[in-house]
């Protein structure tokens, strides 16, 4: 594994016969989805159940599923994604982030048939590119 491998986890939820993607405005980020770096002895797994309670309070509700891996922004960083699907869950709340400096991060639910705008970071639109249209419908 690189050093530098990251994890990023698609929540979904179905709402309104519309399928949904977790995430969250980091106060000086913007728009993003759970991610966060593999820690040395962890699975991709175990980073993505532990990136997802570190940034949302929340813990893994179904099995994960793996979605792939693929190489992310200009460094070409390798990503490896998964997903679960959720019920229950609020439209919105805020979390303050284990790691992160405990900067307080406001969840919602963005449509997946909708693109990002602006607001989001590149590396989050070439993310989203990937995983979109490989989420069970």
């Amino acid at each position: 594994m690189y050093k530098s491998e990251k994890v990023c986890l698609v929540v979904i939820r179905t709402f309104e016969c519309r399928l949904e993607v977790l995430a969250f405005v980091h106060p000086s980020a913007g728009k993003q989805f759970v991610k966060g770096t593999i820690e040395t002895g962890e699975t991709p797994d175990e980073a993505a159940e532990r990136e997802l309670r570190e940034e949302s309070g929340l813990t893994i509700q179904s099995p994960l599923v793996y979605l792939g891996q693929h190489q992310i922004g200009a460094e070409r960083q390798l990503w490896h994604f998964f997903h679960f699907c959720s019920s229950g869950l609020p439209d919105t709340w805020q979390h303050q982030a284990e790691d992160d400096h405990g900067h307080t991060f406001s969840f919602f639910w963005h449509p997946i048939d909708l693109p990002l705008d602006r607001n989001w970071h590149p590396l989050f639109h070439e993310a989203f590119e990937f995983f979109a249209p490989l989420v069970p419908h």
